[in-house]
């Protein structure tokens, strides 16, 4: 199966993921392979919000690219998000706390839906993706020093399987695959097309 409606996405949501407030249930996935044992205890909880826009030419997801001076993940696309501050009372606050930093996202206008499965990464992060949606005439406004472009990929590319391609890379000493989502100049891939390809399995697969 692949997206159909936005209502469909929702519900599915709602139904298969964990529920904003309260304990998750969704096994951890991601780079753990890739974690050194020396890592293992000092992973750093992390955050972002996968904004659903609902356009009137159909629902779209809100994506950044990471600017090359960023200390991890340097150029690469991403939701915005980061790590949990002290200032957080948890990994959605986190989220909305961010969005509002990188992209001016009103935390208050945003309808949260669920939390998807925390995706590790190689670099030691324990992100947690928290799905919301924003208001059908949202307009981003980018903090230049977190943010070097935005854009909006349509809910039925990302989440159709035809569009998930599959490469492989020599990560840690080890051959990896990775998934990527090439749209319009933008290269999708790495630990954000990993969590949009986990979330397509729990939503459409499961």
């Amino acid at each position: 199966m692949s997206f159909t409606t936005l209502d469909d996405f929702l519900s599915r949501a709602s139904d298969r993921l964990d529920p904003i407030q309260g304990e998750g249930q969704l096994p951890e996935v991601g780079d753990l392979d890739f974690v050194d044992d020396d890592q293992l205890s000092t992973i750093r909880p992390a955050a972002v919000l996968i904004p659903v826009i609902p356009r009137p030419n159909g629902p779209t997801a809100l994506l950044t690219q990471r600017p090359d001076t960023m200390a991890s993940h340097p150029g690469q696309v991403a939701f915005p998000g980061g790590k949990i501050d002290a200032v957080d009372a948890d990994e959605v606050a986190a989220a909305l706390r961010e969005a509002e930093e990188e992209v001016g996202v009103a935390p208050q206008t945003v309808d949260l839906v669920a939390r998807a499965a925390p995706y590790v990464t190689g670099t030691a992060f324990r992100i947690t993706p928290v799905v919301g949606v924003l208001p059908g005439d949202f307009q981003a406004r980018p903090d230049p020093t977190e943010v070097a472009d935005v854009f909006e990929a349509p809910l039925d590319f990302l989440f159709d399987a035809a569009n998930h391609q599959t490469g492989t890379a020599f990560y840690k000493g080890k051959h990896r695959q990775y998934i990527e989502m090439p749209w319009q100049g933008f290269r999708i891939w790495g630990v954000t097309a990993g969590i949009i390809r986990d979330l397509y399995m729990n939503l459409y697969e499961s």
